[in-house]
């Protein structure tokens, strides 16, 4: 772990392959280990076949990991939150590689080891570029079906995709499991009024970390220990996540059948308010409401994550 943290991000990207299978004999990149053990990910001598490295969307380079066991029967495809990277998603990644799936992650661009200014987006229409080109990557390479699992963002990000392919009759997902989906965050309607006052004199706000888990282990990792944690949030991305706020609020909706779950101790968003929204806009939505659980809830502590994984539907 030592070794890695010496490593700057910089140095870490330009060392990256183009995405392949990795072999637990030769690995091609020198601080794989050390990153694998570092975020608790499973590691190389795994039963499953493990690959990594880049690819292009939208000119940027965008890191991915994938584990594929040995006759999977299928393909998830996580998508992280706003601030996260691929490796706080060991939790999930184990709990669906037990259930015979290869697991895909990959870092949103401007986050983890993917290119991109810090933290920062323009429109999501960024993410769902990376989104596609990781799809793209899997039909050619793992087994169908394919499931989407967002985390917050990561959640927005799948019904963006959503919204935006299925029209055209050629949706790529079988299932869809949105933990916490940001749409709106807690005083959104302040926000709404503020971001047009502020932006011309602020590049950024402060990062302050809240109580998004019961696991305490996990707030202290990414407050003291995740390398890739930014340390502010540009203001860009609150403009783009509110245009995304606008845009679902007035889009026609949707048929297909989301599962979405949620817990009532989240801080985070304005959960209630969301719910409201995605009934109307997802009528065949399934909810499971999670009592007490926090925001991050792909790593609350085992109790309340065993009840969010058991929520899940493929």
């Amino acid at each position: 772990m030592t070794r890695l943290a010496l490593n700057s991000i910089s140095q870490m990207q330009k060392s990256l392959p183009a995405f392949g299978k990795i072999s637990p004999q030769q690995p091609q990149i020198g601080w794989l280990n050390d990153y694998l053990s570092l975020y608790k990910l499973p590691a190389l001598n795994n039963p499953s076949d493990f690959y990594c490295g880049t690819l292009k969307a939208n000119q940027k380079s965008i890191f991915a990991a994938a584990w594929e066991p040995p006759q999977p029967e299928g393909t998830a495809i996580i998508v992280h939150g706003y601030l996260d990277n691929l490796g706080l998603f060991g939790h999930l990644i184990n709990y669906l590689l037990n259930k015979n799936l290869t697991v895909v992650c990959f870092d949103l661009p401007g986050l983890g080891l993917s290119d991109g200014e810090h933290a920062h987006i323009d429109d999501f229409s960024d993410y769902t570029a990376a989104l596609d080109a990781i799809l793209q990557l899997c039909q050619q390479q793992f087994t169908g079906p394919y499931h989407g699992l967002g985390q917050s963002t990561g959640g927005a990000i799948l019904l963006k995709h959503l919204l935006d392919n299925e029209p055209a009759g050629d949706y790529p997902f079988n299932s869809l499991n949105l933990l916490a989906p940001l749409l709106h965050p807690k005083g959104w309607w302040l926000n709404r009024h503020l971001l047009p006052a502020i932006k011309p004199f602020r590049k950024s706000l402060k990062r302050r970390f809240g109580i998004s888990s019961h696991d305490n282990e996990f707030l202290s990792f990414i407050r003291q220990k995740d390398i890739f944690q930014p340390k502010s949030m540009p203001l860009p991305w609150f403009v783009a996540a509110e245009k995304w706020a606008r845009e679902f609020e007035h889009c026609a909706g949707s048929q297909f059948s989301v599962n979405v779950i949620q817990g009532t101790g989240d801080t985070t968003l304005d959960w209630q308010y969301n719910l409201k929204i995605f009934k109307q806009k997802l009528p065949t939505m399934r909810l499971h409401i999670i009592k007490d659980a926090y925001h991050h809830m792909a790593n609350e502590s085992e109790d309340f994550r065993d009840q969010i994984f058991d929520a899940m539907d493929f």
